[in-house]
């Protein structure tokens, strides 16, 4: 058994195509991985945005540039169509990071993943405000939670502090960016990488119980 750690963003375009990519190696070995979830914000503020987006077009202006990067992957992919609707304003973190761990206190790690998922897909992909509750509910709804104790939970001190204790967690360990994959609570993956390492360092472990063949190193230890 593999337990890998994820420390993501919703409004993370590499753990966008981290998240699709993990997913896909992960259900190759089922049974064999289990994936724990943790909250890290990459805007942790409203009042950070607007430092640096001090009106409504320029903070689209900062997603349009953010969403750009997904072209790296997805050559079709068209951030200007998305941004064009014009739903996207003044988005951060905290949020749909808190709304994923709701999703979380009721379908564990996998209903983490879901709305995760889901809430990307939103954002990415349909230009949707993802720290608009009536957005958030939505996806609730669709992948089956019970809608009131989400609401709940949205809304509760305890969810906010599980997503500050994520980080905290993650800063204790030097990660300072994600998305970042933590193997077995000893060695980390950074940034975007393709299925096929992802599937070789799983294959790797459960194999020989730590890295041989795929060369990692411990979260402690400097680039």
């Amino acid at each position: 058994m593999i337990k890998l750690t994820f420390f993501h963003d919703v409004i993370c375009p590499f753990c966008y195509m981290a998240s699709k990519r993990l997913k896909k190696v992960v259900n190759e070995f089922k049974g064999e991985v289990i994936v724990k979830h943790k909250a890290f914000a990459i805007i942790s503020s409203l009042e950070d945005l607007k430092a640096i987006a001090p009106t409504e077009e320029d903070a689209r202006q900062v997603f349009l540039n953010e969403f750009s990067i997904l072209k790296r992957y997805i050559p079709d992919y068209d951030p200007e169509k998305v941004i064009g609707k014009g739903k996207i304003k003044y988005v951060w973190s905290i949020p749909p990071l808190i709304a994923c761990k709701a999703a979380e206190f009721q379908k564990g790690d996998e209903g983490h993943w879901e709305f995760f998922d889901r809430a990307q897909d939103k954002f990415f992909l349909e230009g949707e405000d993802i720290t608009d509750e009536k957005v958030l509910v939505s996806i609730a709804e669709e992948i089956g939670l019970d809608v009131n104790k989400f609401k709940e939970d949205l809304n509760a001190k305890r969810t906010k502090l599980a997503v500050i204790e994520d980080e905290e967690e993650a800063k204790a360990m030097g990660i300072r960016g994600v998305p970042a994959i933590l193997v077995n609570d000893t060695w980390l993956i950074r940034g975007v990488q393709e299925e096929n390492y992802y599937r070789a360092v799983i294959k790797d472990i459960l194999e020989h119980g730590e890295p041989k063949e795929i060369k990692l190193k411990a979260y402690w230890e400097k680039d």
